[in-house]
């Protein structure tokens, strides 16, 4: 890479071919090499050629407003793109611009890459109008036959023109369940699983045969519970504990053995690998495997014997394993439990019908998650808190409430045990080829500039040495813990962690200060949790060969690289179905005021909360004066009464619109508040 560099830092010109013969590389190599070249925007391609990037050029990710114009950033300066000058750029393309820095105009000069070559449209006035954009794409007409007005399709880009082909006819605009179908669409998750995976599951009984009960550890007359969501109906991980004669906790972690049913290489799994994990959005799942299994035969029901995996742990009084081990085991769980209901009986003393004969147990597991939760945090466990929002809805799907969940006891009870399983079975494995869920050790460089950004805009946070310590953030949370402006705290400082993904290769887990960490307890939801169990499966079988091992070390890393990618995708069509509930929220509050929090202030705008719901300021829609975004203190200030607004001020502010095709809602700041009001205020 250093040589290819070099050969550019001259203005001259080189074909592909003359590259390879002056480095003798493979193609492959180069290919791969020069593309990242013009993706970090230090040489282009153009007429075939490469070069050095000129100096009126540079690569960044282009913004589509409404409006039909483009924006982006470059060192603080707003650059602005006309629609004409656009070249057929889409929103969050990564783009070449030829730019005028006195103007601070631009224009695409190439699209370098697309930032998904799917998209969704909706066929109108025989045009397909992108949804949520103002483009239109080119389609044969021969794909437009039978098709209605309002109808959405699924359209695949072919090149960096607006032009592609339908990949599926999503439904009708005005089809009820229309718009998470398009999320997941758009999103690369399918909607439908393959024909030969739907022949194989025909061949899965409903029941468990007598001889698959052979060689299992038989727990059916154990306590064994399942604690989860109020509505869920795929639980995969269940929980048993006691003490034995030592005063030693025992606790089971027993989790489905879905690789019984889902064997490598089968169709089934070829499905799963290609949805990668099952994606939650709003009230409605697309799940993995499919419900036949997830809320069937692989689900851990109550009072029906189910096929599993059970990681048992002999835990002293200090929270240390003394002993433990993994085995295939048959349970029948005796009862579903819910959250909501054991938070009750563990932090009110309520009694819960039902529930009466495992009050006891219960609070054994809570003893046990408490002495847990110490020895996780006194090795630098950083708890960023939870932000996963919650959102009701009406009998017509229209949003009522939006609230963010608080982890209580029951919920810390599965987490913790369910931490200390896939750490188990991380470790002992760990000498064999494996998938591991590592979070790597921060950029000390980026985070401390975080760290002196939020000092900048008024947090005390201390001057701190060793930011790859793990207690060192930990320290940093606990002080703000307390404070009204956490979660702003704790997001800006999550911005200058790396991304936790998976990999083939053990590089610990930062965040959970843990040497050896893995996903195991899902393998219904996730797919490197049922590659987990079909690695077990393996290591457990004594006649695997050498071969059989060598051909697992191969394919690890592509399993890891595509659980990474589904579980970012995944997210990301989690996000924008929460966005979208909020703009249709706000689409019925347009001109009404609220009571919101500046939570992020940029060149951009100002970002405001609202009883959970995120907005967006443009600086002139700060009313009272003419503001202007100090970038240096990251304000905005008033040019006459020098009045300044700042990350986690409270404000007024008026609904000026919402866009529920859009994802976008847009405030207007009325005035300054001198202290927290959460309730809704009339217009």
């Amino acid at each position: 890479m250093n040589k290819l560099k070099e050969l550019f830092l001259e203005n001259k010109k080189y074909t592909f071919k003359e590259i390879k013969k002056i480095l003798n590389i493979d193609e492959e190599t180069l290919y791969n090499q020069l593309q990242f070249l013009e993706e970090q925007g230090i040489i282009i391609e153009s007429n075939e050629t490469f070069q050095k990037i000129p100096n009126n050029c540079v690569v960044s990710k282009i913004k589509i407003c409404k409006n039909g114009c483009g924006v982006f950033y470059l060192d603080k300066d707003k650059y602005q793109i006309h629609p004409n000058d656009l070249n057929y750029a889409l929103n969050n393309d990564l783009c070449l611009f030829l730019i005028d820095r006195e103007t601070k105009q631009a224009k695409v000069k190439k699209i370098i890459k697309r930032f998904d070559n799917l998209v969704v449209c909706e066929f109108i006035n025989n045009k397909f109008k992108m949804y949520g954009g103002n483009s239109f794409i080119d389609i044969p007409d021969k794909e437009t036959k039978k098709l209605v007005e309002g109808t959405r399709v699924l359209v695949k880009l072919k090149n960096n023109k607006l032009c592609g082909n339908i990949v599926e006819i999503i439904g009708h605009k005005d089809d009820p369940d229309i718009d998470l179908k398009q999320i997941a669409l758009s999103n690369s998750f399918c909607l439908n699983f393959s024909q030969d995976a739907m022949d194989e599951l025909e061949k899965i009984p409903h029941e468990i045969k007598a001889d698959e009960l052979k060689d299992r550890l038989d727990l059916r007359d154990k306590l064994i519970y399942t604690i989860d969501c109020d509505n869920t109906k795929d639980m995969d991980d269940a929980i048993s504990i006691e003490l034995n004669e030592k005063g030693n906790y025992v606790l089971g972690v027993h989790i489905s053995d879905v690789s019984h049913y889902i064997k490598y290489g089968s169709a089934l799994f070829k499905d799963a690998y290609q949805r990668g994990t099952s994606v939650y959005m709003l009230d409605s799942v697309i799940p993995m495997i499919h419900k036949y299994l997830s809320n069937g035969i692989c689900s851990l029901n109550p009072n029906v014997d189910r096929l599993t995996k059970s990681c048992i742990m002999e835990i002293d009084q200090n929270g240390n394993i003394v002993d433990y081990k993994i085995v295939k085991s048959v349970i029948n769980s005796k009862k579903k439990m819910k959250y909501s209901e054991v938070n009750k009986i563990l932090e009110e003393n309520k009694i819960i019908p039902s529930y009466e004969s495992f009050v006891e147990n219960l609070k054994l597991a809570q003893q046990l998650s408490i002495i847990l939760s110490k020895k996780i945090q006194e090795k630098g466990y950083i708890n960023f808190q939870s932000n996963d929002l919650n959102i009701s809805l009406d009998e017509n799907g229209k949003p009522l409430e939006f609230i963010i969940s608080n982890q209580k006891s029951a919920e810390e009870i599965i987490e913790n045990f369910m931490l200390l399983a896939n750490q188990t079975v991380a470790t002992n494995y760990c000498w064999m080829p494996f998938i591991y869920r590592v979070h790597e050790i921060p950029d000390e460089e980026l985070l401390k500039k975080i760290l002196d950004f939020l000092r900048i805009i008024h947090f005390k946070v201390p001057n701190v040495k060793n930011l790859d310590n793990p207690k060192t953030i930990q320290g940093i949370l606990k002080k703000f813990s307390c404070d009204e402006d956490f979660k702003i705290i704790s997001n800006f400082i999550l911005k200058g962690m790396k991304k936790a993904r998976y990999s083939d290769y053990n590089l610990g887990h930062f965040a959970l200060s843990f040497d050896n960490y893995t996903h195991f307890t899902s393998p219904i939801r996730r797919l490197c949790d049922l590659m987990v169990h079909i690695l077990i499966d393996k290591y457990n079988n004594p006649n695997i060969t050498q071969e059989e091992l060598k051909e697992l070390e191969t394919i690890l890393s592509d399993v890891s690289s595509q659980a990474s990618m589904k579980e970012i995708k995944a997210i990301e069509a989690e996000r924008e179905a929460n966005m979208m509930k909020m703009a249709e929220y706000m689409e019925d509050h347009i001109g009404e005021y609220f009571n919101g929090k500046i939570i992020n202030i940029s060149a951009s705008g100002i970002t405001v909360e609202v009883n959970n719901i995120v907005g967006h300021v443009k600086i002139f829609n700060v009313k009272g004066d003419l503001y202007q975004f100090d970038p240096d203190l990251f304000i905005v200030k008033g040019r006459k009464t020098k009045n300044c607004y700042q990350i986690g001020d409270y404000v007024r502010i008026k609904v000026l619109n919402a866009s529920k095709e859009f994802r976008t809602i847009d405030f207007e700041i009325c005035q300054k508040l001198a202290k927290q009001k959460t309730l809704r205020l009339s217009s």
